[in-house]
């Protein structure tokens, strides 16, 4: 039986969306039946070893500088829930250091110092320690590079999703931050260590957006927006599926832990509209 391109078009997209609902419902019912996941015991762990770094450099005792990066998010998933109450997770992680560290010998101006760092971050204090500082670059630093690049997907894939335009449009989140990651960490060894990492976070995402081009998989592009005086590395799609242009409306409003910026790719032919937020890189006058 002969099928003109057209009717074929149809039922092979009628196929596809068939495939796609089944194979999208398995691999959930996989996940949820072997769910098992070490993600924050593993970035915890990174923390501290950075911060046993950024602490040696700034010339802050390595000791405090591990158990800041260990309980910095100790207090994330209390009770097996994620942001259960009116607790913030800083205030419960410094209650599961405070629990752990009892007795053990550990001294109390020490853990007095890390307690004090994890709320200082929380606070957002103008006047933060230097134990503080290093805290919040060694976070940071464990987004950026390779690394954060590792990090990136293995976040994307315990969320249960894989390679798609959703993921590519917040690329722009991992841009921005990467290019003005050296001006946002707060100590000197940060920085030094920041403006190495930054550029291979930059390449690594244009040669990507490169090769999906190339590949006929994925046409993104980056385009620079100044918006409030930030610049901002935007990952938009060439063009939409309708084959219309997509537009950008941007804002920026005040968010729990930070000043959000709201970014919308809209196409206004066919309605198709994606919304993306994320906090306005912190700036280090």
């Amino acid at each position: 039986m002969n099928i003109n391109d057209s009717t074929n078009n149809r039922v092979l997209a009628a196929i596809e969306l068939e495939l796609q609902e089944q194979i999208i419902k398995e691999e959930f019912e996989h996940i949820q039946k072997n769910k098992h996941s070490n993600s924050l015991w593993g970035h915890s762990e990174r923390v501290a070893i950075t911060a046993e770094r950024l602490g040696l450099g700034e010339g802050l005792d390595p000791t405090v500088c591990r158990l800041a990066g260990l309980f910095h998010d100790a207090g994330k998933f209390c009770g097996g829930s994620y942001h259960k109450g009116d607790k913030p997770e800083e205030k419960r992680s410094v209650e599961v250091l405070r629990k752990l560290t009892r007795g053990k010998g550990i001294a109390t101006n020490l853990v007095d110092q890390v307690e004090e760092s994890i709320l200082q971050l929380y606070r957002q204090d103008p006047d933060q320690t230097l134990l503080t500082k290093v805290l919040y670059d060694a976070d940071n630093l464990d987004k950026l590079g390779l690394l954060g690049i590792a990090n990136y997907f293995v976040k994307i894939g315990l969320r249960g999703s894989g390679l798609s335009s959703s993921v590519l449009h917040k690329a722009t989140v991992e841009l921005t931050y990467a290019r003005h990651a050296p001006d946002c960490l707060t100590t000197e060894t940060g920085r030094e260590i920041a403006r190495k990492r930054a550029p291979k976070t930059i390449t690594f995402f244009r040669q990507l957006l490169d090769s999906l081009r190339e590949d006929g998989l994925f046409d993104f592009r980056i385009k620079e927006v100044v918006f409030n005086n930030l610049l901002l590395d935007v990952v938009t799609p060439a063009l939409c599926k309708c084959g219309h242009q997509f537009s950008q409306k941007i804002s920026e409003v005040p968010g729990i832990k930070c000043s959000e910026i709201h970014l919308a790719h809209i196409c206004h032919s066919c309605q198709s509209n994606y919304e993306l937020r994320f906090c306005r890189p912190r700036l280090i006058e």
